[in-house]
């Protein structure tokens, strides 16, 4: 951890600074005793008396020279002590400090990390509260840059990996996705939900392919858990690109069962068995419409015309639609999987539905006041093996 390595190097630091104050002094050769020197000083003062009394010095030689002698022995007194501040002291109150300043420095470092923690939640909650949109961008990458930055001090947060992982997903940069995810799967070896994503992510990096680390991945996943829906999905991907498409339709059941109908994954489930079941040549569910216009009605004969079947009092989406002319009129249609709106649900994942017939005044997909339109009511696909008739007469 860094806090852990600022810790060290400022404990190093104490050491040059301290091992200074705690190691003693070197000994300084002691002053001659006090009482040497007044020995000697009156000793001289002696001999200056015996020369003055002899003559051999006048009374200003005298005092000149005993002047002398008495300035030399105050240099030569050694000085009073002095009072000592207390060294201890010191020592001690420069440990504490230098004791508190890592604690000091994780603090502020914890302190800066919660606010990157605090600001990744809101960036989080700010994204998930609207729709997506080109802010939806710049949201993205804030996110990936602040958590980013946090994962340099928190290398083993799952959490954020995942999410890193994902929002590169959603860019398709599979490369980077796929390192985060390889990060996720240290910290969690045996979960296979992180391995089936990370086995995804390899697939897209690597061209769409299982050949390799994405087949060993998955491998593992299966094992782990044989029916994750992730690892399920891929593992029909892998055996309808193999041919085996009777595998590819259970694997993607396996998957589809085990989240709610209504999905986008759902319905791409769905239309992946509906792909393998024609490669098999397994008739698909179909509905057959005759559709005919009221001879009460003045149309023109480029107006357009659209059949569709919808789910029975469910989403108004049609789950397979056909395109005709007015001037094709009385014509039959028959409606199946190869018709579905892409990204929608299939013909065979409901099992009652309605089937209408519009003719659009503008020409437009969508309804609008104007239209002529005829429906069938409630029809169950195992019941209706025969042609089904829809009239257009009434008016939106």
């Amino acid at each position: 951890m860094m806090w852990l390595v600022m810790a060290c190097m400022v404990f190093l630091a104490a050491g040059f600074i301290i091992y200074p104050l705690l190691k003693k002094p070197p000994q300084q050769m002691s002053a001659m005793p006090v009482s040497t020197n007044v020995a000697l000083f009156n000793e001289r003062l002696s001999e200056l008396d015996n020369q003055l009394a002899d003559g051999d010095l006048d009374d200003a030689q005298y005092g000149d020279l005993v002047a002398e002698q008495q300035r030399l022995l105050l240099v030569d007194e050694p000085q009073r002590p002095q009072p000592k501040v207390s060294k201890g002291l010191g020592i001690w109150l420069l440990l504490t400090g230098l004791l508190l300043m890592p604690l000091l420095a994780f603090s502020l470092y914890q302190m800066l990390g919660a606010s990157d923690d605090v600001t990744i939640t809101q960036l989080l909650e700010k994204r998930a509260s609207q729709p997506p949109s080109t802010n939806d961008l710049l949201l993205k990458q804030q996110l990936k840059d602040k958590i980013s930055r946090r994962l340099l001090s928190q290398t083993d947060n799952l959490y954020y990996l995942l999410i890193l992982a994902r929002l590169h997903m959603e860019d398709g940069d599979f490369h980077q996705a796929s390192v985060a995810y390889q990060n996720a799967v240290q910290i969690t070896p045996n979960d296979a939900e992180r391995l089936a994503e990370y086995a995804q992510a390899v697939y897209f990096r690597d061209g769409n392919k299982f050949e390799g680390e994405a087949g060993a991945v998955l491998d593992n996943a299966l094992a782990l858990d044989p029916n994750n829906m992730t690892a399920q999905g891929l593992q029909g991907i892998r055996s309808f690109e193999l041919g085996d498409y009777q595998q590819a339709i259970v694997s993607w059941q396996t998957a589809l069962r085990a989240i709610h109908p209504d999905t986008p994954q759902a319905q791409a489930l769905q239309s992946g068995i509906a792909r393998a079941r024609s490669q098999l040549g397994e008739a698909l569910p179909s509905v057959k419409v005759q559709v005919a216009i009221s001879p009460e009605l003045a149309i023109s004969p480029e107006m357009v015309v659209y059949v569709y079947a919808r789910e029975w009092q469910g989403m108004p989406m049609p789950l397979a639609v056909a395109k005709l002319q007015a001037a094709d009129l009385p014509a039959t249609v028959t409606l199946d999987d190869s018709m579905a709106m892409p990204g929608g649900k299939l013909l065979s994942s409901v099992e009652t539905i309605e089937v209408v017939a519009r003719l659009s005044v503008s020409g437009s997909a969508t309804p609008a006041e104007g239209d002529l339109e005829g429906s069938t009511g409630a029809l169950k696909i195992a019941d209706h093996g025969e042609i089904v008739a829809v009239i257009i007469d009434h008016q939106l």
